[in-house]
């Protein structure tokens, strides 16, 4: 999915920010997004962008590791106060088991070894090149006198949580994920409604699709032309209120799709 950075714009203070950023995190991991990315719009900047993707990254990287990814900074004073994403790579076993999987954060490198930090499990050795500070998705692969041998592994079809990209404008994350095979469907008031939105999301593969989401001051139809998505639908064509925010547009959105999907 694209969001616009300006989602932050409208909270005054750096708590509610990451507040804000929180939740849409939160809700992306919630219907299996996999990939996250900022851009800006009229009204936002390369600051807010920066912030956005700053707090998303911490979000989705297990907590036995943010220590070692993240130094200290002032942007992350309020992290902690994000809700837990709660997916399987955030999850540490309490002792090391062979055929483990786990998400540890490479320290240092001689050869063609590795040590890896697994979080409370300690320290692996992983017998394959990797870069020191990569975050690396391992298998324990023996347990012998204390200590762990490591596989590179992978989740699988189990959700690892999102990735997050940043781009200067709208019009370069679209012709960015056009290039790898996606669908552009654009949210907007202006937009299909049902019954025609949901013809366009059921005949959609959402593993290919990007959605893209408007700001709270803007939608995207009035800053980018409507020939730049293959369509453009509103999933809330009666709502209640002269507006709905970007987060709950986004809530809308995903649970349509997850709706069709299980149809």
């Amino acid at each position: 999915m694209a969001l616009p950075s300006s989602i932050l714009r409208v909270e005054p203070t750096l708590l509610l920010k990451t507040l804000k950023a929180g939740q849409v995190g939160r809700v992306a991991a919630i219907y299996r997004v996999d990939e996250i990315a900022v851009y800006e719009d009229p009204d936002s900047s390369p600051r807010l962008s920066r912030l956005l993707q700053l707090l998303l990254n911490y979000q989705a990287t297990p907590p036995h590791l943010k220590k070692r990814v993240f130094p200290l900074r002032r942007e992350l004073k309020y992290a902690s106060l994000m809700p837990p994403l709660k997916i399987p790579s955030h999850t540490v076993p309490a002792e090391p088991k062979v055929g483990a999987i786990l998400d540890g954060y490479v320290e240092s490198c001689s050869g063609k070894s590795c040590r890896v930090f697994l979080g409370s499990v300690g320290y692996g050795v992983l017998r394959s090149r990797a870069r020191p500070g990569e975050v690396v998705t391992v298998k324990i692969g023996e347990v012998r006198s204390g200590r762990i041998v490591l596989e590179k592994a992978s989740w699988g079809e189990l959700y690892n949580g999102f990735s997050v990209s940043r781009f200067k404008r709208l019009e370069e994350a679209v012709t960015s994920f056009r290039r790898r095979g996606y669908r552009v469907i654009a949210t907007d008031k202006k937009g299909l409604c049902p019954p025609e939105s949901w013809k366009v999301l059921a005949e959609t593969p959402s593993a290919k699709t990007l959605i893209v989401f408007g700001g709270p001051y803007k939608g995207v139809l009035e800053y980018t032309n409507p020939h730049l998505y293959d369509s453009v639908i509103n999933v809330i064509p009666r709502q209640g209120t002269e507006t709905v925010r970007t987060e709950e547009a986004l809530l809308a959105t995903l649970e349509a799709i997850s709706v069709l999907e299980s149809l």
